[in-house]
């Protein structure tokens, strides 16, 4: 029975090749961003250009500087004039990173270069991103993951190779630590990169990471590790084991499936990443939801109002908390409290509610929540957003809803897997400050709880009530669920193993693909327990809707 699910898992994964080699050719075509040495004009040759190669070759070193010597570094750190004097070829044999500048007199001359030469035994589909960083400066995040601010940021080179193994860009930049819960207790820390103008960058990334995106600059991105949807996620006192059911790709999945129900969702891509020419596992690299990302999708100067949920550890104490990340947070406060004080019995109330809150990207976001029946949610691990200044157009000064953090969902629970749980009634009951919109609405307007179950159905495809598009229904079908799980599975499958062998060696790409069948399995059966759910919300006695 096993190997026949495995087989049929296998069959899914190359129908889906066809579809996957359009990303894998964007990523290949595209045109090199190569402003790492600013200002000071070039002083040292190199006979190859940095590179994720196959084979070892021999690397040659010039100083462009009459009277120069260069002196470079292997281990990430900043080259000085005590170190290694270049003599003659540098044999690549290995993965290795060169830092390297000229000096005249024991004097530093022009800017230092920082080159990774990657020497891999694999086939490399995705993209490469090597950061090269002083191991101090990373050894003391680690050491000190749950500090934060720029005084927690460190300087690195970061570089980005196309699944060809060619060089896209070579930037400085700053690093810290991402996260909250896995700041503390994740051996595999994720990361947010910052490009600013004071590491001697552009200021900004302009390169296109993500084919579903027009936007090409970033000022931050994130590398998430995934903690909870993850091979090492274990052996944490006070919460169940979940290595068992980690597929790593479940929180991609779930901001796809809101960027495919019509609503912004931060875009990300799949990268092995090295730090200092050492393999450091599957990353997923996305954007950064802050109000840089925003302004990106809307005007530049445009101003907004983020709040997120979040929960974590600092200063050794526990926390869990609405955070103000742009903007105040009277207007949010403000909003839900006239929501808990309206009276829905009047029906000018819920145009009202329509005027505050943009209600199809709600109604998305909170089916969506509870259709992938997200454990982590909605205590903590959400976020809204508004635009607040006059120019904001169409929705944008509506309280909105955004993807992120779903890593607990498809089935992932503790101890196991699960496809039948409640979580609908998340959604609409009085747990968090974000499901008032629909708790109180439904409690005065059956008008409101019956058309949030109309469109709950016309996501999942059994009906289109109103006439709507094709691509605006049927987001949520089985089939479309199951097409996105098996894409992302697709990617990452080939590098499993390569992630287990770093992080959690008694793992590997069978844990992965039974994980994987069990979110093919949750997608196969979650649509008709949802549609009972769905019935129950609509006959509950809270209202008189029947």
């Amino acid at each position: 029975m096993v190997s026949l699910k495995l087989h049929k898992f296998t069959l899914w994964l190359l129908a889906l090749a066809v579809i996957l080699t359009s990303s894998a050719q964007l990523w290949g075509g595209a045109a090199p961003v190569l402003a790492q040495e600013n200002g000071t004009g070039s002083t040292i040759a190199f006979s190859q250009d940095s590179v994720v190669s196959k084979q070892p070759f021999q690397l040659n070193l010039t100083s462009k500087v009459a009277g120069g010597t260069v002196h470079y570094t292997t281990n990430g750190s900043l080259p000085d004039a005590n170190s290694t004097p270049y003599t003659g070829s540098i044999g690549i044999d290995k993965s290795m990173v060169i830092r390297a500048q000229v000096f005249k007199n024991g004097s530093p001359v022009g800017d230092v270069y920082t080159k990774s030469y990657l020497v891999i035994d694999y086939d490399q589909s995705i993209p490469v991103m090597s950061i090269v960083a002083d191991w101090g400066d990373m050894n003391a995040l680690h050491a000190f993951p749950e500090e934060r601010g720029t005084q927690w940021e460190r300087p690195i080179n970061v570089e980005y190779f196309a699944p060809s193994g060619k060089i896209q860009f070579n930037l400085k930049a700053g690093i810290r630590i991402h996260g909250n819960f896995s700041r503390k207790y994740s051996p595999k820390k994720s990361y947010r990169l910052y490009f600013r103008k004071s590491y001697g960058g552009p200021g900004n990334l302009d390169y296109p990471l993500f084919p579903d995106t027009p936007v090409t600059k970033f000022d931050q991105l994130v590398l998430r590790a995934g903690f909870q949807d993850t091979f090492f996620h274990r052996g944490i006192q006070g919460l169940s084991d979940k290595h068992l059911s980690a597929r790593y790709i479940s929180d991609q999945v779930v901001r796809n499936l809101h960027r495919d129900m019509g609503q912004p969702s931060a875009h990300g891509n799949w990268v092995l990443l090295y730090l200092d020419g050492e393999f450091w596992g599957l990353y997923n690299l996305t954007e950064r939801i802050d109000d840089h990302f925003f302004r990106a999708y809307s005007d530049k100067d445009g101003d907004w109002n983020i709040i997120s949920k979040e929960s974590g550890w600092e200063n050794g104490l526990w926390y869990n908390r609405e955070e103000v990340k742009a903007g105040d947070y009277a207007g949010w406060l403000e909003n839900q409290n006239w929501v808990g004080s309206a009276d829905f019995t009047i029906p000018g109330n819920v145009g009202v509610l329509e005027n505050r809150v943009d209600l199809e990207n709600v109604f998305s976001y909170l089916f969506l929540q509870a259709y992938v029946q997200n454990l982590d949610w909605p205590d903590s691990n959400w976020v809204v957003y508004r635009r607040m200044d006059p120019g904001a157009k169409s929705n944008e000064g509506k309280w909105r809803m955004i993807v992120w953090d779903a890593e607990m969902t498809l089935g992932n629970v503790d101890g196991g897997f699960k496809n039948d749980m409640n979580t609908l009634e998340r959604a609409y009951s009085p747990h968090d400050s974000i499901t008032r919109i629909l708790e109180k609405s439904f409690v005065g307007s059956c008008y409101m709880k019956v058309r949030f179950w109309e469109r709950a159905r016309e996501y999942l495809g059994v009906e289109n009530t109103h006439n709507r598009p094709a691509n605006e229904v049927g987001q949520l079908s089985k089939e479309r669920v199951k097409a996105e799980i098996l894409e992302q599975a697709q990617i990452v499958r080939p590098f499993i193993d390569m992630e287990a062998q770093r992080w959690a060696p008694d793992m590997g790409v069978a844990n992965f693909d039974n994980s994987v069948q069990q979110a093919l399995k949750f997608a196969d059966e979650r649509e008709e327990i949802i549609l009972h759910h769905l019935d129950v919300m609509r006959n509950q006695m809270f209202t008189t809707c029947k």
